[in-house]
C-alpha cells in the first residue's frame, strides 16, 4: 500500500483502530484492544485533525474519518546472507504513522524500481569471473578483491594483501619472512583521547563561579547578545552557543544533560573579555535580568557610542563568526587534531599489496559496490573509525580508505565528516579542519567500518591464516603453589564434620565420606589444566582442571584433603550455635553449593 497522496510512499499496515478498539494481529489472529480514556479523546482529536488537514491544505474532501491506519514506513532495502534483496520496514523519527483509511492508496500503476524484492541469483551470475567486490572475511576484511572462479556454490577469488617484511634468522642466515597484516593503525584513537584530556569541558555555573559573574550574565556573553545604539541593533555577544538553532561551536562549547559546558578556550576568551571592558560587565552584573539593553545602560551617553566600537572592533580581532558551527548531537573534531592524524597517516608505511588466492569463499563474505547501501546502512561508528569507501559511484574514489573526524545524525541517515589517506580532485578542508582536497562528508551507506568489524563472516579459508593462541604460561611451580604437587595425595581422613558444611553432600560433609566416590578422585594430572583470568596471582592466570566448576570444586575438595592431614584438625570444632538457627540463610549445603540452605534438624 502507498499513502502521502499526491507524493505517494510505501508503507505496511501494522494495526486498525476505531473510536473504540486498535485491532492488532497477534499469532495470526486479530485482537481487538479497547482504547483507554484517554486514547478515545485522542482518536478523536486525531481524526478531526487529518480531516481538515486534507480539507484546507491539500484541497481533498475525505469526509468523516470513521478508520484510522497505524502504518511502518519503508525505510529501505536489505541483502540477505543468501543474496535476496527484501524491503525494510520501520518509524522513521518526524514522520507521521497514522493515516485515515479514505486516504490509502492500494494499487500504483508504475512502481518504483529501486524498491522492488528479487531472489537470490545464482552466485555464478551475481558474482561472475572478472567481477571487482570487497572481502568481508575475518582476514584481509575489507580489502578488494577479484573473483577468479566458482565450485559448489562458492568462489575463488585474488584478494589485495597488504604485506611488510621482517628480518628472521634461520640458522646462521638473516632471511625476510613476509607479514601478512590485517588490522588498521590506531593511532587516531590515541590522539583522541589525549585531547579529550588536555581539552576538559567545565559546566556554565562553575564558569561563572570561577569568573565571578552571574549565570544569566554568561549565558547573555557566550551567545547573541544584542543592544540597542540610537535605531541599531549591534551584537555583543561572544556566539559561543546557539540555543535555538541548537547548535554549538566546535572546541569552544558542548551542550549534555546538564546544560552548557565551556572548553579551557572559551574560558580564557570570556576572561579576556571580562578583563578588557570591565565597565561593561559590571553594569550588565547590576542587571542580568534585563531583555532590551541601550548603550547608554552601560556606558555615559556622551561616550557609549564610542564605547560600544572599541567592543565591536575587540570582537572584530578574535573573530568568533568564524567559528565552525555544528548541531548540538555532532560529535567531531578540532583542526588539531585532525591535522596529528593527517601527519601520522602520511607517515605510516603500510607495505606492498600484492594479490593472494583464497578459495571457497562463501557469497556473505563478499561485498559488491552496488550492494553497499543495502547492506551497510545499519553500521555503528565512533570518532577516530577507520573506514573505506566501497560504492563505485560519488565523489570519493572507490577503494580509498581514511579516517571518521566527525558525525551528524539526521532523521533518515547518519553522515561522516572523513578526513582521508590521500588527495582527489573532489575533496575539500571540511570547514578548514583538514588540508585541501582531503576531506569529505559521506553516507554510512557508503563506508565500511574497518575498526568496529560489524558485518565480518568467517571463512574457512581466513581460518587458515588466523594467529595461533600464545602458549600458556603452565609452569610445574606455578601449578604445585596453586593446586598442590601433581602426585597422587593421601586420602582425606574422616573427621568429626559438622552436616551441611561446605563442599559437602547433600547434609554431609566431604570429609564425613570413608573412602572416594567414583569420579571424584583426589588426583590432579598436570595437563587437565586450562587457563582463566577470572582470579589468581597478580600478573598470572588462574588454574582450573578442565570440566569448569565442577572440577573446580572437586580439586579443591583433594587439595583440602591433602592439608587436613598435615594441618591442625580445625574441621572437628563444632559450629557456633547462631549458624544452625538461621535456617535458609544459614551455612550453604547441597552438592556444587547448590540446594536448601537449612539445618541438619529442619531437613529431617
Amino acid at each position: 500500500m502507498c499513502l502521502g497522496y499526491p507524493f505517494l510512499q510505501e508503507a505496511k499496515i501494522v494495526a486498525v483502530s476505531d473510536e473504540l478498539f486498535k485491532y492488532m494481529v497477534f499469532e495470526d489472529q486479530i485482537i481487538p484492544v479497547p482504547h483507554s480514556p484517554a486514547e478515545l479523546s485522542g482518536w478523536s482529536r486525531k481524526s478531526e485533525r487529518i480531516e481538515e488537514h486534507y480539507s484546507n491544505r491539500m484541497g481533498i474532501v475525505t469526509g468523516p474519518v470513521q478508520l484510522l491506519f497505524h502504518v511502518e514506513m519503508l525505510k529501505g532495502m536489505l541483502k540477505t546472507e543468501e543474496g535476496a534483496i527484501i524491503k525494510e520496514y520501520g518509524s522513521i523519527p518526524g514522520v507521521e504513522t497514522d493515516y485515515a483509511a479514505q486516504t490509502i492508496v492500494w494499487n500504483v500503476v508504475s512502481e518504483d524500481q529501486r524498491f522492488l524484492e528479487r531472489a537470490p541469483l545464482p552466485i555464478e551470475e551475481e558474482f561472475p569471473e572478472g567481477s571487482r567486490a570487497f572481502f568481508l572475511g575475518e582476514f584481509n576484511y575489507g580489502r578488494p578483491l577479484e573473483v577468479v572462479g566458482h565450485a559448489g556454490g562458492r568462489t575463488d577469488i585474488w584478494v589485495s594483501t597488504m604485506v611488510t617484511t621482517m628480518p628472521t634468522y634461520r640458522g646462521n642466515q638473516t632471511v625476510l619472512i613476509s607479514r601478512q597484516q590485517g588490522k588498521e593503525p590506531g593511532f587516531a584513537k590515541q590522539f583522541i583521547r589525549r585531547a579529550e584530556l588536555s581539552t576538559p569541558y567545565t559546566p556554565s555555573y562553575l564558569v561563572a563561579r570561577k569568573l565571578g559573574l552571574n549565570t544569566l550574565v554568561l549565558s547573555k556573553i557566550t551567545a547573541s547578545f544584542q543592544v540597542h545604539v540610537g535605531d541599531q541593533r549591534v551584537n555583543l555577544g561572544l556566539n559561543l552557543k546557539f540555543e535555538s538553532k541548537k547548535m554549538k561551536v566546535l572546541g569552544y562549547s558542548r551542550k549534555t544533560q546538564g546544560g552548557w559546558e565551556f572548553s579551557n578556550k572559551a574560558i580564557a576568551l570570556i576572561k579576556d573579555y571580562k578583563k578588557s571592558f570591565p565597565q561593561f560587565f559590571n553594569a550588565l552584573m547590576r542587571n542580568p535580568q534585563g531583555d532590551l539593553y541601550k548603550d547608554t545602560d552601560f556606558f555615559d551617553p556622551r561616550e557609549s557610542k564610542q564605547k560600544i566600537n572599541e567592543i565591536k572592533d575587540w570582537l572584530k580581532t578574535i573573530d568568533s563568526k568564524g567559528f565552525e558551527k555544528v548541531p548540538l548531537e555532532a560529535m567531531q573534531l578540532d583542526g588539531d587534531v585532525v591535522m596529528q592524524i593527517e601527519q601520522a597517516m602520511d607517515a605510516h608505511n603500510g607495505g606492498p599489496q600484492v594479490p593472494m588466492r583464497v578459495k571457497n569463499v562463501p557469497r556473505r563474505a563478499l561485498l559488491k559496490p552496488v550492494d553497499a547501501e543495502h547492506q551497510l546502512a545499519h553500521q555503528r561508528f565512533a570518532l577516530g573509525d577507520r573506514v573505506v569507501y566501497v560504492q563505485d559511484t560519488g565523489k570519493v574514489p572507490i577503494a580509498l580508505r581514511g579516517t571518521v573526524i566527525g558525525l551528524t545524525r539526521t532523521a533518515r541517515v547518519t553522515l561522516l565528516d572523513v578526513v582521508w589517506d590521500l588527495t582527489f580532485m573532489s575533496g575539500t578542508t571540511l570547514g578548514g579542519r583538514c588540508s585541501p582536497f582531503r576531506g569529505m562528508t559521506v553516507p554510512v551507506s557508503s563506508t565500511l567500518n574497518l575498526t568496529d568489524r560489524q558485518l565480518i563472516a568467517s571463512t574457512v579459508a581466513s581460518a587458515r591464516f588466523k594467529p595461533a593462541p600464545p602458549p600458556a604460561p603452565l609452569t610445574s611451580s606455578y601449578a604445585d603453589a596453586t593446586m598442590g604437587p601433581a602426585s597422587s595425595s593421601p586420602s582425606p581422613q574422616p573427621t568429626n564434620g559438622f552436616r551441611g558444611g561446605r563442599g559437602g553432600g547433600r547434609g554431609r560433609s566431604s570429609y564425613d565420606q570413608p573412602q572416594q566416590q567414583p569420579g571424584r578422585g583426589s588426583f590432579v594430572q598436570r595437563d587437565s589444566f586450562m587457563l582463566s583470568r577470572r582470579s589468581g596471582p597478580p600478573g598470572a592466570p588462574m588454574i582450573l582442571p578442565r570440566g569448569g566448576a565442577q572440577g573446580a570444586h572437586r580439586s579443591q575438595r583433594a587439595s583440602n584433603g591433602q592439608q587436613a592431614t598435615n594441618a591442625p584438625q580445625y574441621q572437628a570444632v563444632p559450629p557456633p550455635p547462631a549458624i544452625l538457627q538461621r535456617g535458609r540463610g544459614g551455612a550453604r549445603a547441597g552438592r556444587g553449593f547448590r540446594g536448601r540452605f537449612a539445618t541438619a534438624g529442619e531437613r529431617q
